[in-house]
């Protein structure tokens, strides 16, 4: 009987071994067939940690290498909130060491939340990253990271723009060009041990990252700090509201310069109120307004090519005062006869309403054409605006008037600049560009860009008089004398337009556009400049060629000595003073 017990119980204890055993075998299916892909997944995430590897940022230069906008490494304090025992604690003592409100700094940790990485304060000095090292704080480390730098401060700010913190382009070419710019960020995965303390390098855990590529510019970063230095002073001597420049090579279209007044830092641009965010346009390529005297050369231009007009014919400026139909036209200075040279150099107004009755409303418009007005300039810049021209259809029996003048219309800087250097170049259109060459991280050249084609405006020799006969004479005798230089035979138009109402129905009393644009030298010219200044104050000076002419005489001096472009005389020239736009 005792034998019989003892067997039975022998049995019992092997059906449960038994059961223990299946129930066990199971247990183990489950976990590596059902369970596995969550396990994995947990240890992984308890083992392995990927960390990513943020690419450097391309490099923004000007033609000769200088950087405009570059990166440079910074320190920075991260968190990992779920490895923080005591978030209060540990919120306390990191506070201490870089200078933050403890209570809302804890408070910044628990909202955290699950969140693996929380960045708690980046650009932090070397004497913190060493404190905060020390401290051994669970849950708390550093890391460097790029970030985006601009060496120069505001120079050519509108137009290499801005980055946002986390590195992306927002604005100028930073933006335009971002995916060159930008790279591929790559990644790097650690195994760590059970208290997370990292040992090793997983196999397969690296991918490098990818640097961006450099963007070389045609901006010159000394013709650049030239002409924002002459278009800052003019701007302030006459206590205007803005200003613009711009600088062009007219054998290429190449452009040396853009300037905007007032500008901003790019290193700071968050410090500037949502109201000042126009700062940040550009507005040489985004902005048209009417221009006034200085659209008068390419009218008289064409007028002079299709032989409407010729040299020394006289025109009656009736006295300064004359009606045509209901419309009652007058110049700043009273003039009887003036020859074709002299309508331009004097700048009547009412000699230009006689040229553009004699060519006609077709023949007008033909001329907007042939020198890109109404159309983009092609610039490889975001923003390039076609201006304002109207449709023959739209036009009254003021416009063929208005137009000789630069009224009734609206065109941008750029657009004038660039119309102008056919008066330089012997006649022909460029297109301007700014990007040279894209080049990657290691140097070689990505994309090459050649200067962009041209096509003919007008006749070489109709060019040719209009600046030897007119355009030098407007310097040495007319309206443009405060541009004239000493070794340079400079050539140009100066130019006072009324500011529209926003909106239309006249203009803004007593506010004006005071505008000068030139080249130099005479007989090879190397720059083209174009300077306006928006509502200077009428109490000091108002005139295109008080205003504006003398900041495009110290640009010009300034890059043609540069450049050195050899001079074309020894003494001056003789210069009379005639004033007025």
């Amino acid at each position: 009987m005792r034998l019989r017990s003892s067997y039975v119980a022998g049995q019992l204890l092997l059906v449960l071994i038994i059961t223990a055993l299946v129930a066990l075998f199971g247990r183990l299916v489950s976990i590596n067939v059902r369970e596995a892909p969550r396990l994995r997944a947990l240890a992984a995430e308890q083992q392995r940690s990927d960390i990513p590897l943020p690419a450097r940022r391309g490099l923004i230069v000007d033609a000769r290498g200088r950087i405009l906008a570059g990166t440079s490494l910074q320190h920075s304090v991260f968190a990992d909130p779920k490895l923080i025992p005591d978030k209060q604690d540990a919120a306390s003592r990191v506070a201490k060491i870089l200078g933050l409100p403890a209570l809302e700094l804890g408070q910044d940790l628990v909202a955290a939340g699950q969140r693996r990485f929380f960045v708690i304060q980046r650009g932090v000095n070397a004497a913190q990253i060493e404190a905060i090292r020390a401290s051994r704080i669970s849950g708390i480390g550093t890391f460097e990271e790029p970030v985006r730098t601009y060496p120069l401060g505001g120079l050519a700010a509108q137009i290499v723009g801005f980055v946002s913190r986390d590195g992306r382009g927002i604005a100028g070419l930073e933006h335009q060009c971002d995916e060159w710019l930008g790279g591929e960020p790559g990644m790097k995965t650690i195994i760590r041990d059970a208290a997370r303390r990292a040992f090793w390098l997983a196999r397969d855990g690296y991918d490098p990252p990818r640097d961006g590529c450099h963007i070389v510019l045609t901006l010159d970063a000394v013709i650049q700090s030239a002409t924002e230095r002459a278009l800052r002073s003019a701007v302030v001597s006459f206590k205007a509201e803005s200003g613009v420049a711009v600088v062009l090579d007219p054998r290429t279209g190449a452009v040396l310069a853009m300037a905007n007044e007032p500008g901003f830092d790019p290193n700071h641009f968050q410090d500037y109120a949502a109201g000042s965010h126009w700062r940040f346009r550009n507005r040489i390529i985004t902005d048209p307004v009417e221009p006034g005297s200085t659209f008068k050369p390419f009218i008289a231009s064409y007028a002079l090519a299709e032989k409407v007009v010729r040299l020394g014919e006289v025109f009656d400026c009736e006295g300064g005062l004359w009606r045509d139909g209901k419309r009652l036209l007058h110049d700043h200075h009273p003039y009887s006869a003036l020859t074709f040279e002299e309508v331009l150099i004097k700048s009547s107004n009412i000699g230009m309403a006689k040229i553009g009755k004699r060519l006609g409303n077709q023949r007008l418009a033909a001329a907007l054409r042939t020198f890109g007005f109404g159309e983009k300039t092609g610039i490889d810049l975001d923003g390039d605006n076609p201006g304002i021209v109207p449709g023959t259809h739209a036009w009254t029996s003021f416009t063929t008037t208005s137009i000789p003048m630069g009224q009734e219309i609206a065109v941008t800087p750029l657009q004038l600049a660039r119309a102008f250097c056919s008066f330089a170049n012997g006649g022909l259109l460029v297109q301007p560009h700014l990007i040279r060459a894209v080049l990657a991280p290691d140097g070689t050249i990505v994309e090459d860009f050649a200067s962009p084609p041209t096509r003919r405006a007008i006749p070489r020799r109709a060019a040719d008089t209009m600046k030897r006969n007119i355009l030098a004479a407007v310097i040495n005798s007319g309206t443009g004398t405060r541009a004239a230089l000493t070794r340079y035979q400079v050539f140009g138009k100066t130019g006072t337009a009324q500011i529209p109402k926003p909106g239309g129905g006249g203009y803004i009393p007593d506010a004006y556009q005071s505008s000068f644009i030139g080249g130099a030298p005479l007989e090879d010219p190397r720059l083209v400049v174009f300077v306006s200044i928006r509502k200077p104050d009428r109490s000091i000076g108002y005139y295109g060629g008080t205003v504006a002419a003398p900041a495009a005489r110290e640009i010009l001096s300034e890059a043609l000595a540069y450049l050195r472009v050899p001079p074309e005389r020894e003494t001056a020239p003789t210069v009379t003073a005639d004033g007025g736009d």
